[in-house]
């Protein structure tokens, strides 16, 4: 079938984009298959093709192109959604290898080594775990993601100072994040801090005014004996779960 390009879009792959924001998922679909049949070294083009697939469920295929762009080039974003899926798999091998593969290819990257940090954290090896929290900042020191995830983990685990300095430098470095920014807020009402939690979710809703977060805030209010303002902000929440519902 022949893609249409749009009027702005010079190729195939710049259409597929301008589709995805737009969220026509089946015409990205074919304006991206249509890019790699003129030039299959695009990288990107095949990675936004993988994640396609994935979300719309043929994950098979999407494997196959993740590990395409591995064994076609350096491609971080392709080895770290592959480690992610091989572990919905149940493949933790395979991810633990790939991870550690992409340390000794990407040394300034603090990503492999995070996630590889999580893995141990779920098969219960907590000091493999805070070790390997440590090499991610180690080899990006201005990787915000890094000092969340490290963050968070301290926190949980109520470790000598709750992630709160870690945290704070996560917020620092990621401050137009808004997800981020929640997490954060959790650390620090965590940490009974529930008047630096409020700053942080407000921010949060500020870029991005979602529910998750106003629910986050409404439990910093109640904390903080704000009940008025707490139930004032939940009645609106209740209204709209009963509209969706």
């Amino acid at each position: 079938m022949t893609t249409t390009i749009p009027a702005r879009a010079e190729t195939p792959f710049q259409a597929a984009l301008q589709y995805i924001e737009s969220g026509q998922i089946t015409e990205a679909r074919r304006a991206l298959e249509s890019e790699l049949r003129l030039r299959p070294d695009n990288l990107e083009a095949r990675y936004n093709l993988a994640i396609l697939l994935e979300r719309i469920g043929h994950r098979d295929e999407s494997e196959t192109l993740y590990k395409t762009n591995i064994n076609t080039g350096r491609h971080l974003p392709s080895v770290i959604n592959l480690a992610g899926l091989l572990q919905d798999k149940g493949h933790f091998n395979e991810a633990t290898h790939l991870l550690e593969s992409a340390t000794r290819q990407f040394k300034s990257e603090a990503t492999p080594w995070y996630l590889l940090a999580q893995m141990a954290e779920k098969n219960g090896t907590q000091i493999e775990a805070i070790r390997l929290f440590q090499k991610a900042l180690k080899a990006d020191p201005l990787n915000g993601f890094a000092y969340l995830a490290f963050a968070d983990y301290q926190s949980r685990h109520h470790m000598k100072g709750s992630g709160l300095k870690h945290g704070a430098k996560a917020s620092r470095l990621l401050s137009t994040c808004a997800p981020c920014l929640r997490k954060y807020g959790d650390i620090l009402h965590r940490a009974k801090k529930d008047k630096d939690a409020l700053i942080a979710y407000q921010h949060s809703l500020a870029i991005d005014p979602n529910d998750k977060t106003r629910q986050q805030l409404v439990i910093a209010l109640r904390s903080l004996g704000q009940h008025r303002r707490a139930e004032h902000i939940q009645r609106g929440l209740d209204a709209r779960q009963k509209t969706s519902d």
